[in-house]
């Protein structure tokens, strides 16, 4: 009696883990879809990674069951027709999944591609507010430094060796205000090289934005595609023979 209660609980078990399995998939893709924001590139690529991440589970799932199934007819395919309503809407789950898993591809890619120049655009921006940035600071420098020796100079309380640097140094202030020629041959050797700085981390920034989305879209894209194939020879494969 023993011995005929565990081999008769495997199909049960594994039937009972397959569906579950599957459901729970299907539920956890549910909840996402209802707080679905398409509008949003982020969301977007965070659902499409996360289900293409998890999209092998219903495959487990499917295969828990049918060896069940299996099982239960005791090897033989044809020698039980139990649950047949199950195994055809589980064909049909599959062949959906194979369906939407072929349709996240080019979402995907396509948000990618999006989603990566705007944040290259970003990265464009914030340069340029750098950059203006420092030819503000410079022009600021240069009006504090010449109020602040206007101030020194007409308090006439400066010695005679400093008021005369004083007044020289007021003048070439003066002369970068009016001559801005003048003022850009003084400060573009330290402001370029400033400059040079902060284009080399433009680049990096950028080329670790395009890395990140090559690998993102053929790791997403690519599993996408395997799990749409895997599903549909599944599904369109185990129609075809009960239909038959």
């Amino acid at each position: 009696m023993k011995a005929n209660t565990f081999p008769s609980l495997a199909p049960f078990i594994l039937k009972v883990a397959g569906g579950v399995t599957l459901l729970l998939y299907l539920m956890d893709l549910i909840s996402l879809l209802l707080g679905a924001r398409f509008q949003e590139y982020a969301w977007i690529l965070e659902f499409t990674t996360r289900a293409v991440d998890r999209g092998f589970i219903p495959l487990i799932g499917i295969a828990l069951l049918f060896t069940g199934f299996w099982l239960e007819g005791n090897g033989d395919e044809g020698a039980t027709n139990n649950f047949k309503g199950v195994k055809l809407a589980v064909f049909l789950i599959a062949s959906l999944l194979g369906l939407f898993f072929l349709g996240l591809v080019p979402l995907h890619v396509s948000t990618t591609q999006v989603a990566q120049t705007e944040e290259l655009n970003r990265i464009g921006d914030r340069v340029k507010q750098v950059e203006a940035q420092l030819n503000n600071q410079v022009q600021q420098q240069l009006n504090a430094q010449l109020g602040a020796l206007d101030q020194a100079i007409a308090s006439g309380q400066l010695p005679a060796e400093q008021l005369k640097q004083a007044k020289a140094q007021q003048a070439k202030l003066k002369k970068f205000q009016s001559d801005p020629k003048a003022l850009e041959a003084e400060i573009a050797p330290e402001r370029d090289k400033k400059l040079g700085e902060i284009r080399g981390e433009q680049q990096k920034a950028e080329s670790q934005v395009r890395q990140n989305a090559l690998r993102s879209g053929l790791r997403i894209g690519l599993g996408s595609l395997l799990l749409a194939a895997s599903y549909a020879a599944v599904g369109w494969t185990g129609l075809r023979r009960m239909l038959s």
